[in-house]
């Protein structure tokens, strides 16, 4: 694909076709299954306004194609392709504007049901900050995304803390159990602890993740005087 202005109107045709080919019965047989990704990346800070997936195969007539939406900086979608070897997943992100901003693929062998988790790195082709994209069995959320804290003590003289929490689901939106391993981007300006109490240390702003089995969930807190 060439690099440079692309409208959105240039992705509706290989979606067409990827449709055309699910109607006419092609691909794989039922015998083959389906593999269930679940697809997350943050893409706060960037001007990334839709990330697009392509599935490609030697066995498949055509390619799937699957666009992914974003809220609150994150994208976030499932997408079932029949499973096999040599699955080669390219991601492409938007900016608003049809701009191409980043892309990146792997090829993979996918197994009928879950997979473990896959991550992918897409390269900026501007001055964009890269994304790292998430495929596997698992979603995590945490909430709120976005909070915010006082550096100051509270009127107890206690630290201000916020307390996040993380709610995992699989690619069908079933909620998993499990613990969630906490951290801080930056503990200078706030830290948090094993059950995701965040405390605030300095101002600024960090971002917090909760990761289950590789995938990661994060959010933003911001400490302000």
């Amino acid at each position: 694909m060439c690099v440079g202005r692309l409208r959105f109107a240039s992705i509706l045709a290989p979606v067409l076709v990827a449709l055309a080919a699910c109607s006419a019965g092609g691909g794989p047989g039922p015998s083959a299954g389906d593999a269930d990704l679940a697809i997350r990346a943050d893409v706060s800070g960037t001007n990334v306004a839709m990330v697009v997936v392509q599935v490609t195969g030697s066995d498949l007539p055509a390619p799937l194609v699957f666009n992914i939406s974003i809220t609150n900086g994150v994208a976030s979608g499932t997408i079932t392709v029949p499973a096999g070897s040599s699955r080669t997943i390219t991601l492409r992100a938007y900016d608003a504007g049809g701009v191409l901003t980043h892309n990146g693929s792997a090829t993979v062998t996918l197994q009928p049901g879950t997979n473990p988790t896959v991550s992918i790195i897409l390269t900026p082709l501007t001055g964009d900050l890269p994304i790292t994209v998430t495929l596997g069995a698992f979603v995590v959320t945490v909430a709120p995304a976005l909070d915010s804290l006082g550096v100051s003590p509270n009127s107890l003289g206690h630290p201000a803390t916020a307390q996040l929490t993380a709610t995992i689901r699989d690619p069908q939106g079933n909620l998993v159990t499990g613990t969630v391993n906490w951290a801080t981007l930056n503990p200078g300006v706030a830290f948090v602890n094993a059950t995701g109490l965040v405390t605030a240390t300095d101002s600024g702003t960090t971002k917090v993740a909760a990761v289950y089995q590789g995938v990661s969930g994060v959010a933003v807190v911001v400490v302000t005087r």
